[in-house]
């Protein structure tokens, strides 16, 4: 009997040991969004992501590619590029989805001193809720240097957002998702400073734009599985569903994160520039290697790693996929009032004016626009020159900027919720006040 009691003993303590046990260790936490997305994102393997993951095939991506190769130089302005919009047009059309030209005209860069006129391709899948109405951006340029058929700088990118809409617009997803393809990015990101530019004006609520530029390069088994992303402050819980997408389906790449990204840089690398300087979210894909084929002859479908491209292309699927029916669960702040490239006086819009040129004449008002994720916001700060100025604690989110100057200044907004999560949004612009107005 004696022993009987010991037995019971030990078993009621071993399963109280049990039940103290901690469902998740401090060894997760690589970031502060870890834990939450943790639980909202790693639980489980999606079946309907598996099966979107194992669509994207070599057969799949090599098919565009060389469709794209076969066109031959797609020098912006020129027959090639035309064709190739033609084609990516026509091959969104084949998927059912909406497709568009969006056209351009621009001068050029320093490097290309010219007048371009071109066109950018947009393939819009609609999401099936309503309510969910932020948009996910996938794009890449379709676009080459003269004397390339640009296999990998940017076919490997263009075959990619191909290849992405082909299988996601097989299901149907709550959020809306765009496939765009720039041109003009070789003479200095035009395409796509003309596409940011008029998503802004109409005031689209985009989710997160990934931007994928020569991702079919690697010549050794380290880079083969490893990727670089460049990420806004903002948009680090999505580079951790990329992480998350690497292990749960057995890619197990080397993800190293760079950021967050200067939104205030005088000149990008490739098409998300001008998507962070409107103040969206970006994450950038960067290959494990750099390409020494770059604006080559070389650059040819011998330069591909064509598995490699294949994961990177489902790292980004997989990724697209997710974002499509969950739940966002951390919060969003935009300042709506000023907005880019306005000039304002006393808080009164004049006229558009150039993106990097916002002018504000005497007193205005800062209106951050706030998003709730999964739980209440608790408060609301305005930074003046990076000076803690203002802190609202409830709605209505406002506050005036009432100070002397003749320069240019630097607003910050940030909101934080009840998990300590936080979203921040920037602009400088050009500030004339001479004497304080009431």
């Amino acid at each position: 009997m004696q022993s009987k009691n010991y037995f019971k003993m030990g078993l009621l303590f071993l399963i109280i040991f049990i039940l103290l046990i901690p469902t998740s260790s401090s060894s997760l936490i690589e970031s502060k969004y870890d834990i939450l997305t943790y639980n909202n994102f790693k639980s489980c393997v999606s079946p309907k992501i598996q099966e979107i993951l194992e669509k994207i095939n070599e057969t799949l991506v090599l098919g565009f590619l060389k469709e794209l190769v076969e066109i031959g130089p797609r020098k912006t302005g020129t027959y090639g590029a035309q064709a190739a919009a033609e084609y990516i047009k026509d091959q969104f059309e084949k998927m059912q989805i909406n497709s568009e030209f969006h056209y351009w005209e621009s001068f050029g860069n320093q490097y290309n001193p010219r007048y371009f006129k071109c066109k950018n391709v947009i393939g819009t899948q609609y999401g099936i809720d309503e309510e969910k109405d932020e948009v996910i951006i996938f794009n890449a340029h379709y676009d080459t240097a003269a004397n390339t058929v640009g296999a990998n700088d940017d076919g490997s990118g263009t075959a990619a957002v191909l290849a992405a809409a082909y299988v996601l617009s097989q299901y149907d997803f709550r959020r809306t998702m765009k496939f765009v393809t720039f041109s003009g990015e070789e003479e200095g990101l035009l395409g796509s400073r003309a596409y940011a530019d008029y998503l802004y004006r109409n005031d689209t609520d985009i989710l997160v734009e990934f931007n994928a530029d020569m991702i079919g390069r690697a010549t050794t088994y380290e880079s083969g599985h490893s990727l670089g992303l460049s990420i806004t402050e903002d948009a680090g819980w999505i580079a951790d569903i990329i992480c998350n997408i690497s292990s749960n389906y057995d890619f197990n790449f080397n993800i190293t994160r760079s950021g967050p990204m200067n939104r205030f840089a005088t000149r990008g690398g490739s098409d998300y520039y001008h998507f962070i300087l409107y103040g969206y979210e970006s994450i950038s894909f960067w290959p494990g290697e750099w390409d020494p084929n770059m604006h080559k002859p070389t650059d040819d479908l011998s330069n591909i790693n064509i598995s490699y491209l294949v994961n990177m292309t489902r790292h980004i699927v997989g990724t697209m996929a997710t974002l499509g029916d969950e739940e966002i669960p951390v919060p969003r702040v935009s300042i709506a009032n000023p907005k880019h490239g306005e000039i304002y006086f006393k808080d009164f819009l004049i006229k558009n004016f150039r993106l990097d040129k916002t002018i504000v004449i005497n007193k205005i008002l800062i209106r951050p626009e706030v998003i709730l994720g999964n739980t209440p916001i608790i408060k609301v700060e305005y930074y003046y020159d990076d000076k803690l100025q203002h802190i609202d604690w409830e709605k209505p989110y406002v506050w005036w900027l009432n100070e002397t100057s003749i320069r240019r200044h630097k607003i910050k907004v940030i909101a934080y919720d009840e998990n300590g999560n936080s979203s921040t949004d920037e602009i400088r612009f050009f500030y004339w006040n001479i004497l304080k107005n009431r």
